[in-house]
């Protein structure tokens, strides 16, 4: 038979473990909701710039000023290279949320590709480079990094095409 004491131990070690337990699963639920609160905040933040961006390809004049190197009006920019800036450059901050739900495995490498191959179609407009030099820092740098892979894949290929070389 056990004695008073006997159950007296046990039921203190069945509290401890249940209590440290308890505490356990609070620390990794407080973490979880902390990070999913972060993931939010990004996400949020992401389309609003998205949001600002395209209210901003209906102002030709804002882009204009983005699109020179002064900040001030340049008269050389027409107002269709204004609204083909914008446009892109609302495409390119589309595209880098692609890019970082493929890094953060939200997204698998059949979506990304997909998204590569609209960011290759994009990168084939002349001011596509340009925009990238004008905005380069603003963005996820493995993300500037791939689009100037891109751009050099885009360069080569431009090259051998000139030269009379098939590429594949």
């Amino acid at each position: 038979m056990v004695d008073q004491t006997t159950l007296i131990v046990i039921s203190t070690i069945v509290q401890t473990v249940v209590i440290t337990l308890t505490l356990i699963i609070f620390t990794l639920s407080f973490r979880s909701q902390e990070k999913a609160t972060r993931e939010a905040s990004y996400q949020g933040l992401m389309g609003r710039y998205n949001d600002l961006i395209a209210t901003i390809a209906d102002k030709p004049d804002i882009i204009k000023i983005m699109m020179t190197d002064s900040g001030g009006l340049d008269p050389g920019v027409s107002k269709k290279d204004a609204e083909v800036y914008a446009h892109l450059i609302h495409g390119y901050g589309i595209i880098e949320e692609a890019y970082t739900l493929r890094q953060k495995k939200w997204i698998d490498e059949e979506n990304w590709q997909q998204w590569a191959a609209f960011l290759r179609a994009l990168a084939r407009h002349p001011l596509f480079e340009p925009m990238c030099n004008r905005t380069h820092g603003t963005f996820d740098p493995g993300f500037e990094a791939f689009v100037q892979t891109v751009l050099k894949e885009q360069k080569e290929k431009a090259k051998a095409r000139g030269s009379g070389a098939v590429t594949g």
